[in-house]
């Protein structure tokens, strides 16, 4: 019998009658509200009155890092690779306030702009929505029975068959 401080020695016998039974990592953390949690947050980061792109950057990131390597699928940095952006940042030095001009950095060699490459946050959020529903995660499928035929009689009160209808 293995001794586990987590559990009082009834529930550890059990467990070592049934090893399949033991707690696994799904057991432990909730995913689902977890997950929530994260899109709850880039929604606030985008309806915040203070919108900082900063703030979306941090939460879309930090949705994409909660996502496990083996759930990421081709499609998933296919679509990743379409938020690529490139955007040109100015570099220019300022003096008091106002940039220097176009040639003053070129005499002093001071490159005007530099190209940085990010993300477009909302299509990377985006991307993580089509893969959790690619990974069937978003919907949940419950079986429908639908009766097509005729209903015996007497199952529904208010069941009236055409032919036995009287009309006085």
């Amino acid at each position: 019998m293995v001794e586990n401080q987590f559990f009082d020695a009834d529930t550890s016998a059990l467990m070592d009658q049934f090893p399949e039974a033991r707690l696994t990592i799904r057991d432990r953390l909730p995913i689902n509200l977890i997950l929530t949690n994260a899109i709850i947050t880039i929604q606030k980061s985008i309806l915040n009155i203070d919108y900082s792109e900063e703030e979306l950057r941090e939460a879309v990131m930090g949705f994409v890092a909660m996502i496990p390597d083996d759930l990421k699928d081709q499609g998933f940095n296919d679509e990743l690779d379409m938020a690529r952006q490139v955007r040109p940042v100015n570099t220019r030095p300022e003096f008091c306030g106002i940039p220097a001009r176009d040639e003053y950095c070129e005499a002093k060699g001071i490159p005007t702009q530099i190209l940085v490459e990010t993300f477009d946050y909302f299509k990377v959020f985006h991307a993580c929505f089509n893969l959790l529903h690619r990974k069937k995660m978003l919907l949940k499928v419950q079986p429908k029975e639908i009766f097509t035929g005729k209903r015996a009689r007497g199952e529904q009160p208010e069941y009236i068959p055409e032919a036995e209808e009287t009309s006085e």
